[in-house]
């Protein structure tokens, strides 16, 4: 009776614990250019015309140094507006980080600390994956579809699952 009760209570907690990481996993796409900062908190107007508030902290990842009001970014956000990363772009879009890329594309294949992604333009494209690499909504499979940050050595500093990124509206 004891086993079954702590095995009851075991499934319980795990499901729960198992609830929380997977909603945590949501996030959207916000691409814009930053209107103003105020401590913590970002105002961006988003390529929909929007006006969006973020929150940014020690836990957000900011790629390519400081940022400033009229900077062009990329941001991964939480649905309750905390920003888990954020990159500077070029005017056209790109990373505007020296030697880095946007890597976008279906896992084909994995080996080792290796992925084989094919890009947007049908190209096989080899990335290398460890430890420090923040891997956003957990592990990837073959027949998953990503966005890779990826530097010119072809290491990925972050990736993301393209289904859990969903454009601002």
């Amino acid at each position: 009776m004891k086993k079954r009760l702590t095995l009851c209570l075991f499934a319980l907690i795990s499901g729960f614990v198992i609830a929380a990481l997977s909603h945590a996993g949501d996030s959207k796409l916000i691409e814009g250019n930053v209107l103003k900062i105020e401590g913590e908190f970002y105002t961006v107007h988003d390529t929909a015309g929007h006006e969006v508030r973020l929150h940014v902290d020690k836990t957000t990842r900011l790629e390519g140094g400081a940022f400033k009001a009229g900077d062009k970014v990329e941001a991964h956000v939480t649905e309750k507006g905390h920003v888990r990363s954020m990159i500077h772009l070029t005017a056209s879009g790109t990373m505007a980080t020296p030697g880095s890329k946007i890597v976008e594309g279906d896992v084909l294949n994995t080996e080792g600390e290796y992925y084989i992604v094919r890009d947007k333009s049908g190209h096989d494209v080899r990335l290398h994956v460890d430890k420090t690499t923040h891997l956003e909504g957990g592990a990837f499979r073959v027949g998953d579809k990503l966005e890779a940050y990826v530097t010119d050595k072809g290491h990925v500093r972050y990736m993301y699952h393209i289904t859990q990124l969903q454009p601002s509206s």
